[in-house]
């Protein structure tokens, strides 16, 4: 005689711990992801997507802006020195650097070791105004060569370090005072010009450096014996910008 078909045991519903637990999970998940990205965002300023995300909760830091007795301490290199430290450095050290010289400038120049300043005779290659594609503006930039003297007894000679000088003003007029062989003088004080970006350029026999330098001490700047306008800190940053501010032929701007 056939046995009756038996029904299949029921199934045990999940308990209440089960779903408390997957809920706590999924919690724990999501707050160590947004802590990640967090972390991500505010860490990394130099990024123009997160920079924008640090503008939208207003927590961008105050473009850097120092009276020179209260400018942060730092190395100041002549353009020998400027050369041997970043000549020989390879294409990802490079990179690497930028992105760390522009987080610090970002973030409000926490890291000091990272500031380095120019010193040196430069001579003056060309300039142009700064625009909303740039770092900031209104402002305006002076392209310039060094100049070394090889030994006390011979001229100054040019030298494969060219700057790129970043001028945050409103007067933007007196870019029209730097003309091309124009003899510029940058020294840690009273200008405080601080590297902002390294570039370097093959040629056939010697690389060319370039740096982009930027004042972070706000006042004054004196040409010549008579001449003056005022450097103040930019309202606004844009991470996004491109450097070196100048094509490669800056010479043809003029």
């Amino acid at each position: 005689m056939p046995r009756p078909p038996q029904e299949p045991p029921p199934r045990r519903r999940k308990s209440h711990h089960y779903w408390w637990f997957l809920a706590n999970t999924l919690a724990l998940c999501a707050v160590i992801l947004s802590w990640v990205l967090f972390l991500h965002v505010f860490g990394h300023p130099e990024i123009p997507r997160n920079y924008e995300i640090i503008r939208w909760f207003g927590r961008t830091e105050e473009p850097p802006g120092f009276r020179l007795q209260d400018a942060p301490p730092g190395e100041a290199a002549d353009p020998r020195a400027l050369y041997r430290r970043y000549a020989e450095l390879d294409e990802d050290s490079i990179a690497r650097l930028n992105a760390a010289l522009l987080r610090n400038y970002l973030s409000g120049l926490e890291e000091t070791g990272l500031i380095q300043y120019v010193e040196g005779e430069f001579e003056v290659v060309a300039t142009r105004s700064l625009d909303a594609s740039d770092l900031f503006h209104p402002g305006f930039a002076v392209r310039s060569r060094a100049m070394v003297q090889p030994d006390e007894f011979s001229r100054p000679q040019p030298w494969p370090v060219v700057i790129d000088y970043l001028f945050p003003t409103d007067a933007t007029f007196t870019r029209d005072w730097f003309r091309p062989g124009d003899s510029l003088t940058v020294a840690k004080v009273p200008n405080c010009a601080m590297v902002l970006h390294v570039s370097r350029i093959e040629a056939a026999d010697t690389p060319e450096l370039r740096l982009t330098v930027v004042p972070i001490a706000m006042g004054n700047y004196r040409i010549g014996k008579e001449r003056t306008f005022e450097i103040r800190p930019p309202e606004s940053l844009n991470p996004a910008c491109r450097l070196p501010p100048f094509e490669e032929n800056a010479e043809d701007v003029f």
